[in-house]
């Protein structure tokens, strides 16, 4: 029992951002993050009683006859209003850590320092995230950050005693160019109104026509759906004319008006998005200016969003107006590791568009090797040298499944297979994975970089590798559930430059999921 114990305290579960480009409430509590994905189905929404309140008259009559689940129109809300201390989107642009005196201030607020970590993903091999940092509020991000300035990345266990590590072997990734799916999820219900609608559509056509002009490769695809109490997928392309053609002359809510499906329009972008198995990078920009009220999918939140990140895809939610459930639509941005933003006018629409497809070179994406397995997972990224400490933090999630690794921070003395005592916990606790999960095997495989002749670097890997397994068995786990390999300087995960032996992040024990 105690072994039991001590494992779900160490590795339970084992198999945020709020603020970008628009303002959102400080005191909003975030309850839901540091726990599962499971919490997401207890985020409670607003009572329909409280969504009527937006559609009443001064003397509290009902503008309209709107009943739950009916699909019926929705009434246009007349106009929104922003807090006091918002500032209205504006063109997102770059500065160094020594520019914030250039920034021109708007109704006597200072800018703000801060920083979002969003788009994880996963492969067998490696993590990926990108990250944000600057001052948001004036959508001002810093350009000269390196990885000399990141104090440490770990990794998380949500509510649990002792289950992190630290990512010892990350770089920035400075060539961003790959492949990315952006899906655009337009809410047409009948509270937008006409000249909303138009001005969301005139404003999805003019960033993408923007990115196509920076997007010299085509690396861009792009999907669009309109969506009230129904969904439509209009397009899939990666060329502006076909985008154009589909969305112009733009045409309000013609054909829409109803009612808001926000999880049936998720579920239904999610599909056509899996369809593409090309894109490396897959984001769903999502804007609604309500609640939810005439979903028909069945499935939970926790399994929609479970299906988002179990093929890399990222959620991000636009609240439009007073009338939205923030804790709502934080929750899906958070366990999507997405970002959630907010606006009030209409007139925001285009620079909103502009900037969240200008993310991709106003932001860092950092590439590294998880150093433990479990679906629910927080990132923390810390950076120094500035006046304000600066902890950002997004979901992520590293199976225990066939094929996927993770890296073991033990490091060898030069030449040597001692696994020195500091390194025992982390050893315990790829132990405690074993003793949990029977049906997992394992193959441990050393790797070196180019230093010294290759069939040395074999032999010494395989030592290593060797004393890895000769800790787990004498711990109890069965020899024939642990293979042994040396790869010396064959398999490298990060590049070396020409003519270079030396890579320290080559250097590691990977222990790689079996059958």
């Amino acid at each position: 029992m105690k072994k039991v114990t001590t494992f779900l305290a160490v590795f339970l579960l084992f198999t945020c951002h709020v603020q970008s480009y628009a303002q959102q409430s400080e005191n909003a509590k975030k309850t839901f993050i540091g726990k599962g994905l499971k919490e997401i189905d207890k985020v409670a929404t607003k009572t329909w009683k409280d969504i009527l309140k937006l559609f009443r008259g001064k003397k509290g009559v009902m503008l309209f006859p709107y009943k739950i689940g009916t699909n019926k129109e929705e009434r246009r809300i007349k106009k929104h209003y922003a807090p006091k201390n918002y500032i209205s989107v504006q063109q997102a642009s770059s500065v160094n850590r020594n520019s914030s005196g250039d920034i021109i201030i708007k109704k006597n607020i200072q800018p703000k320092l801060n920083i979002a970590l969003m788009y994880p993903r996963i492969t067998p091999k490696k993590g990926y995230f990108s990250f944000k940092a600057g001052y948001f509020n004036y959508n001002t991000f810093f350009n000269d950050i390196s990885s000399q300035d990141i104090e440490y990345i770990k990794l998380k266990v949500p509510d649990s005693v002792g289950s992190e590590c630290e990512v010892k072997k990350f770089k920035i990734v400075l060539n961003k160019k790959r492949k990315r799916h952006v899906s655009f999820l337009l809410d047409h219900s009948g509270s937008m109104g006409d000249d909303r609608a138009n001005e969301l559509q005139k404003a999805v056509i003019e960033a993408i026509s923007n990115n196509s002009f920076r997007d010299k490769k085509n690396d861009f695809i792009y999907s669009i759906h309109k969506f009230d109490g129904n969904i439509k997928h209009l397009i899939t392309s990666g060329k502006i004319l076909d985008i154009e053609q589909a969305l112009l002359p733009v045409t309000g809510l013609k054909g829409y008006g109803g009612s808001t499906a926000i999880l049936d329009a998720i579920v239904q972008g999610l599909e056509i998005i899996k369809e593409d198995k090309i894109s490396e990078s897959k984001i769903i920009f999502l804007l609604t200016d309500g609640v939810t009220n005439t979903d028909r999918t069945k499935l939970k939140r926790s399994d929609i969003i479970g299906d988002a990140i179990n093929n890399n895809v990222s959620i991000v939610p636009i609240g439009f107006g007073n009338g939205i459930d923030y804790e709502y639509l934080n929750a899906i941005s958070h366990f999507s590791g997405g970002q959630f933003l907010r606006i009030y006018n209409k007139n925001e629409f285009q620079e909103l568009y502009n900037n969240l497809l200008l993310d991709f070179e106003y932001s860092y994406e950092i590439e590294f090797s998880p150093c433990m397995f479990a679906p629910d997972i927080e990132i923390e990224l810390k950076l120094k040298g500035f006046d304000t400490s600066l902890v950002g933090t997004t979901f992520f999630s590293t199976p225990a499944l066939e094929g996927y690794s993770i890296d073991l921070n033990i490091l060898f003395k030069k030449g040597s297979d001692d696994i020195n005592t500091s390194y025992f916990d982390e050893l315990n606790q790829l132990f405690n994975l074993l003793d949990y999960r029977k049906d997992i095997n394992i193959s441990i495989e050393g790797h070196t970089d180019k230093v010294g002749s290759e069939k040395q670097n074999i032999r010494l890997s395989k030592k290593r590798a060797q004393k890895v397994k000769k800790y787990l068995t004498a711990k109890g786990i069965k020899e024939t559930r642990i293979n042994t390999e040396g790869y010396g300087w064959s398999y490298p995960v990060y590049p070396y430059l020409d003519g270079q032996l030396e890579n320290s992040l080559n250097r590691r024990i990977e222990i790689k999921i079996k059958k």
